[in-house]
Parts: C-alpha cells; sequence; structure tokens
C-alpha cells in the first residue's frame, strides 16, 4: 500500500511539474509569435552565448538584422515539431517574407532552445532570421528598375516608348557668373522651344555644394543634338544620358499622355511604400493615371551586408517589364491637328471622334500645352439646336473615359453663352424638353462642356443618338454610359460659340477653341486640320 502511494505521489508531482513549466513546443510556438510580432515582451531570450537578452535589446537585434524588410512583417511557420537531444532542440521554421510588388520571398531557419534550471529557452541573433548571416551581418533589399510599359495608337505603333535623353546641369565651382549663365541658357533653349524657368537658377548654384550637379533642364537626344555645342562651350554645363518615357514627338498628345520621371517627395509618400526616391514613375496625364501597368515590377534582390567575398544574393527576382496600354489615338489624325494649332499663338485645342464608333482619334493643345488638357477640361458654353436637351447629347453624365475630363452641365440659357445660334438646327428628339430659351430663339437651349464633349454632341446630332466616346482600348474602361435615346438626325450640325467652332466632316466629328479667334480664323484652322487629316 505504501509503494502504490509513493508512485502516486511521484506521479501527481510529475503532473504538477508538467502543469507549470511550457513544453518546448508550446515555447518555441509563443516566440514565432513574438517574432512575427516584433514584440518581445514577456519572452526572455539568449544570445548563442549564453548571455541574457531582455526584450528591448531583442526587438532592437531584430530591427537592425531586417533592414528595410521590416516594414513587412514575415508569416512564420513550424515545420513539423522540434527534435529534441537531451538538453537542446532544434525547430525548422518557415519563413515567408512579402516584398515590393508582389513578390514573396521563402526559406526555411531554424530556432535554437536549450533546456535550462527546468525551463526551455531559446536562442535569437541574426542566424535565427535566416541562417546565411553571420552575427554582424543585416539584410538589404537591392532594387533594379524595369523597362517601363509603353502607350500604343489605334494601330499599335508606340507613341509613348523609352528614348534617349539627356539631364543637363551646372557644376557650382566651375560657373564664373551665375546670372550670366542663366540668362545665357533661356536663350539656347529657346532657339528649340524649349520653355525652361531659369528665374530660380542662381539662387540654386549659390546654395549647391561646388561640385554638386544642379539640374536645369531634361532633353530629348534629338534636341540637345541641336543645342550641343552652344551647351559644350558654356562654362559649367555638365551633363548625363539616360532613358524615359515619352511621347513620339514633344507636342504629341502631351497633355493627354503625359510625363515620366524620377518620382516627387508627394508621389513617394502618397504610394504607401510602392515608390522610393530615385523611382521613374508617371508624373502627370494617362501614365500617372496607368502608372501602376507601365511601371511593371523592379527587380529585387536579397543581399546579406556587409557582404562577404563571393557570397550570393539570398534572393533574387527579375524585373517585370511594364505592360501596354492600348489607346484610340490615330496618329495622322493627331498630326494633322498639332499642325493646324502650330499656326495659332492662343491657347487652343482640338478634338477628334469617328462618327461612326466614338473613337477619340486626335487631343491636341497648343500652344506647347504640357501639364493643362485644354481639350478635356475647359468649360465653354455654346448654344444648342432648338429643342434640344443637354442629357440627350450628353452633357453633365457620368461618363467613364479612362482620363479625366468635364463633361459638361446645362447653362441658363443660349443667351448666356454670349454666342449666336448654330446655323444648322432643328428638334434633337421627339418631344425634348428644353430650358428657357433666349429671346428670339424659343426653345433653344445652351450648355457648358469641354471641346470633347462639344465634338460629341454634334456627333449625336449627326449619328442620331449620343454615344460616349471610347479612348482606351485596353484594359478596359468598366462603367461606359449607355448610348441615348433615338434623335432627330441633324445634317451637317455645327454648334458655335465664343472661339469655339464644332462640326462634322465625313466620319469626323470634331471641335475647335482658340482664345478670341474670329470666326474666319476658326475656319481657317480647322480646313488646314480637314486637310491634312486622312479621310
Amino acid at each position: 500500500m505504501r509503494l502504490v502511494r509513493g508512485v502516486l505521489v511521484l506521479l501527481l508531482f510529475g503532473v504538477l511539474a508538467a502543469c507549470g513549466e511550457p513544453s518546448v513546443d508550446d515555447r518555441l510556438a509563443r516566440f514565432l509569435q513574438a517574432w512575427q510580432k516584433a514584440d518581445f515582451a514577456g519572452q526572455p531570450l539568449y544570445t548563442p552565448r549564453g548571455q541574457p537578452l531582455d526584450a528591448a535589446a531583442a526587438k532592437r537585434t531584430l530591427t537592425d538584422v531586417e533592414g528595410e524588410l521590416a516594414a513587412h512583417r514575415p508569416a512564420l511557420t513550424k515545420r513539423g515539431k522540434a527534435t529534441v537531444r537531451g538538453a537542446d532542440a532544434t525547430q525548422p521554421v518557415g519563413v515567408s517574407w512579402p516584398l515590393p510588388d508582389g513578390r514573396t520571398w521563402t526559406y526555411d531557419t531554424t530556432v535554437h532552445a536549450r533546456k535550462m534550471d527546468k525551463a526551455w529557452q531559446i536562442y535569437f541573433d541574426a542566424r535565427t532570421v535566416h541562417p546565411d548571416l553571420h552575427e554582424d551581418q543585416h539584410l538589404t533589399l537591392q532594387r533594379s528598375p524595369a523597362k517601363r510599359g509603353v502607350v500604343l495608337a489605334a494601330d499599335d505603333s508606340e507613341v509613348v516608348s523609352e528614348i534617349p535623353v539627356v539631364y543637363v546641369g551646372l557644376e557650382p565651382r566651375l560657373v564664373d557668373d551665375v546670372d550670366a549663365v542663366a540668362q545665357h541658357l533661356d536663350l539656347v533653349f529657346r532657339s528649340v522651344r524649349v520653355d525652361v524657368d531659369v528665374s530660380a537658377l542662381p539662387a540654386r548654384l549659390r546654395a549647391a555644394k561646388p561640385d554638386a550637379f544642379v539640374d536645369v533642364v531634361t532633353l530629348r537626344q534629338s534636341d540637345y543634338a541641336e543645342i550641343e555645342t552652344d551647351l559644350r562651350n558654356t562654362r559649367g554645363v555638365t551633363t548625363r544620358t539616360g532613358t524615359l518615357s515619352l511621347p513620339l514627338t514633344r507636342t504629341f498628345a502631351r497633355a493627354l499622355l503625359g510625363t515620366s520621371g524620377p518620382a516627387t517627395k508627394e508621389l513617394i509618400d502618397a504610394s504607401a511604400g510602392a515608390l522610393k526616391a530615385g523611382d521613374v514613375t508617371g508624373l502627370t496625364g494617362l501614365q500617372r493615371r496607368y502608372d501602376t501597368l507601365l511601371r511593371g515590377g523592379q527587380g529585387l534582390a536579397v543581399v546579406a551586408a556587409p557582404a562577404s567575398s563571393g557570397a550570393a544574393p539570398l534572393f533574387t527576382a527579375p524585373p517585370l517589364p511594364g505592360g501596354r496600354l492600348r489607346t484610340t489615338l490615330d496618329v495622322r489624325t493627331q498630326q494633322a491637328a498639332e499642325a493646324a494649332l502650330a499656326t495659332t499663338p492662343s491657347r487652343s485645342a482640338l478634338v477628334a471622334i469617328r462618327l461612326s464608333d466614338g473613337a477619340v482619334l486626335a487631343v491636341a493643345n497648343g500652344p506647347d500645352a504640357a501639364g493643362y488638357n485644354l481639350a478635356f477640361q475647359a468649360e465653354l458654353p455654346a448654344p444648342l439646336p432648338a429643342g434640344a436637351s443637354p442629357a440627350t447629347l450628353g452633357y453633365g453624365l457620368d461618363w467613364h473615359l479612362g482620363a479625366d475630363a468635364f463633361t459638361g452641365r446645362p447653362s441658363v440659357s443660349a443667351a448666356a453663352s454670349g454666342a449666336p445660334l448654330p446655323s444648322a438646327g432643328g428638334p434633337a428628339s421627339a418631344g425634348a424638353s428644353g430650358s428657357a430659351g433666349a429671346p428670339g430663339s424659343a426653345g433653344s437651349s445652351a450648355a457648358v462642356g469641354s471641346p470633347l464633349v462639344h465634338a460629341a454632341a454634334v456627333a449625336a446630332l449627326s449619328r442620331g443618338h449620343w454615344k460616349q466616346p471610347t479612348l482606351i482600348r485596353d484594359p478596359a474602361v468598366p462603367g461606359a454610359s449607355p448610348d441615348g435615346p433615338a434623335l432627330t438626325a441633324v445634317p451637317s450640325p455645327t454648334l458655335a460659340g465664343l472661339g469655339m467652332t464644332a462640326a462634322v466632316s465625313g466620319d469626323i466629328a470634331y471641335c475647335l477653341y482658340v482664345e478670341s479667334a474670329t470666326p474666319e480664323a476658326l475656319t481657317n484652322i480647322a480646313n488646314t486640320f480637314l486637310s491634312g487629316a486622312p479621310k
């Protein structure tokens, strides 16, 4: 009986001891949770040399080792149960680390533990994070740029692609007279119709380090070639070469297609880690709107630093080239529109739409329009034909074009537009209700719209129903407005406003705006465009 009681006491003591100290598997599981959260509170740890490592010191060690990768926490998974040999235990662990651009780095590591004073304790250092790291090394993330994608015209020819550029700058220590250099460069750039604001250049030069590269302008290789001699003979000018994703020519649909270049601080801050200083990104226009598609995925490499001689990267992923943005632009029609606007120094815009299917063929802005797409954004009033309702002609509807555009709004009356009624009138639809007409034009209405909207309106009058224009072929733009109701077709419809005319010629509906232009001047410019556009 006494023997039985003794055995029961020993068994009970063993159960209590087991309840008092966590098993090695439980201890390892808690450590992995702490590592994954980068919070070691309540987790006593040791260095491989057996020195205690408190929670704060462990967190500092982890932060130092993980480096830039610490921004995204890895997922940690136990690979089976721990292997126990006497007082030592090892636990294989799978690591899955999210990296930029949707990449994932996966590998296996090992966590070591030892039973000390009847409790399992975890060893932690750089080799716990990755088995190939030495004690004094940390992880670094290296990037390599991807080839930026292209923007295509209707025939799939490239209208935005990588082209050679020259970065023109000044080295302050070599500039003798900063004011004179700024004035000289202004004249040189104007000779190739490149508008560069040099007003702040003297102050920037005086504030820069003597051997700095003070950026002045980025030129296409073709533009640089025209003034290369002048620049090389200007003391202090220095250049660097590279490539940028740019439109077909300096003016080709520039305000629509936009530009790319080094990411600004504002774009970097808004990118949630997708952009870093030095990355090339879309800055304006379609290049900005579709930057994720065009930018592609940068190449990545995770390396140990400082690097050991001959050591290979711990992880590599090749760059993923950017995609293709397919538009409806027609190169010859776009060039004809720009050539027509080149004859006027005034603010101007011209939009052309194919009547049969609503495809946007040309979006031109002049002179030398860059950031502001007047063709899509200008707010121009125009009276509508008697009986026409702005809504049935697309004004103010919810368009889904794949680009920012002012889609218009009804106006109070034709008289408010300050422009005569169009010469070609007629009911737009049976029983259409218009706003109060201007004196002498009973039943007429007026609307405010961009050149794009006015071009779509005359297309609707000629076609017999309104159809939302299309600009992007691929990727598809969801949610396009449905076709409008049937209208009474108007032969050769026109809309006219101050400095604006919209009309149809063959299968082209267009709207031309030239600030303060006379009707005669508008007619001449329109004829120049139509004579150069494909028939």
